[in-house]
């Protein structure tokens, strides 16, 4: 028939006839597929960054992280310091934090007064020459200089090696007159230095110390974290080298990480008969909670982290299982000494209570208010040592 025309099928044609209860249903069909792919795609994302964020804490860089400060101007009983961009922002922070130039090293004490990127605090000089106006210095929670030598001018410390399956690690040495010797173990990505305020009980009871690295550790070139599960062959090592030394027995001291490794060397290591007992600072028990935590606290949904942990283990070869010390905690044997910060956002500070709640008769918590990560010294050197030098005599005297 002439003057017909015809279209090509098209969306309104297919609608025609349609009702508008059919209509609804296309539309939220379609609706939910989108929000189904948006989610699909945002679980990826969250579980890739939950992974990222493990294989980073496990990534060990030879390199210490950024902590230096300006000197704005110091004298014998005060120092005026400034931020550094990268560097350290929590100038105002603890009682007692390190600082540490070239030609010297002291201590900063209480805030004087706080001009936001500038504060003065009181000031002691431990060694050398005071730094000049414009110098950058560390600024650490160490509060002592990376050199032992330094640290304790007036001990006889000396640098040492204890024998690695991958080569010789370095350790810092200084002798004593008790047959009971102290062996301290740092953290993740941080120096021996970081074991040098309990050190400095150790060496005031005449315990021989010794500071240790370990595989994979900055002062041993970086590497791979595995949380204590090869490390504890290093701190073994160091075990022996002082049994045949003249050790009878040891104290094992461990700093965050550092706890880890002294709980898995407990759990795994034959010569853990020699142990005495433990202090630890900030301890990493549960590493999987304390991931969790972590990532939780940017309010991400609980199935999400465990999922993206799972990609993290397929990802990192490392059962977080296995470095899991609070499921069964018949490793520890010996008295515990735990120091933690209640304001820890590294370690929850649960964990602590955990192990002190599974093993009540052999652990003491000291939970210190205000306290970050291995804080507890920070603030309140004064009474750390005497806890510390009370429990080791309790304990560890000859």
């Amino acid at each position: 028939m002439s003057g017909a025309t015809t279209s090509a099928p098209g969306r309104e044609d297919d609608d025609r006839g349609v009702t508008p209860g059919r209509r609804s249903r296309r539309t939220l069909r379609r609706v939910l597929v989108l929000v189904l792919v948006l989610v699909l795609a945002a679980s990826a994302t969250v579980m890739a960054r939950t992974s990222n964020r493990v294989a980073a804490l496990l990534e060990v860089s030879p390199a210490f992280w950024p902590s230096q400060v300006r000197v704005v101007e110091a004298g014998r009983s005060q120092v005026t310091i400034e931020e550094v961009e990268g560097g350290p922002t929590w100038l105002t922070v603890a009682e007692t934090y390190g600082l540490d130039w070239e030609t010297g090293s002291g201590q900063v004490g209480r805030v004087v007064s706080d001009g936001g990127q500038r504060v003065t605090r009181s000031f002691r000089l431990l060694e050398g020459a005071l730094p000049a106006a414009g110098t950058l210095a560390r600024y650490s929670r160490e509060a002592y200089p990376r050199d032992a030598r330094r640290a304790f001018p007036g001990a006889d410390v000396r640098e040492v090696a204890v024998p690695g399956e991958d080569g010789p690690l370095p350790a810092w040495f200084a002798p004593g007159t008790s047959s009971t010797w102290a062996i301290l173990v740092h953290g993740r990505g941080a120096a021996r230095s970081e074991t040098f305020r309990m050190m400095r009980s150790t060496l005031a009871l005449g315990m021989p110390s010794l500071a240790i690295t370990y595989r994979g550790a900055p002062e041993a070139g970086g590497g791979e974290a595995r949380v204590g599960l090869t490390e504890w062959r290093d701190l073994e090592s160091a075990v022996r080298l002082a049994r045949e030394r003249g050790a009878r027995d040891v104290v094992l001291l461990g700093a965050s990480m550092g706890g880890s490794v002294v709980a898995s060397f407990l759990e795994r290591s034959d010569a853990a008969d020699r142990v005495r007992a433990v202090v630890l600072d900030a301890p990493l028990l549960d590493f999987r909670t304390a991931l969790a935590e972590g990532v939780a606290s940017a309010a991400v949904p609980g199935f999400l982290v465990a999922a993206g942990l799972g990609v993290a283990q397929l990802r990192t070869g490392l059962d977080l299982d296995d470095v899991d010390y609070l499921d069964d905690t018949s490793w520890l044997t010996v008295p515990a000494l735990v120091f933690h910060g209640a304001s820890d956002p590294s370690v929850p500070v649960a964990s602590s209570r955990r192990l002190a709640g599974a093993r009540p008769e052999l652990v003491t918590v000291h939970v210190v208010e205000g306290a970050g990560h291995v804080e507890s010294w920070n603030f309140a050197p004064e009474r750390y040592d005497r806890l510390v030098r009370a429990f080791l005599e309790r304990y560890a005297a000859d």
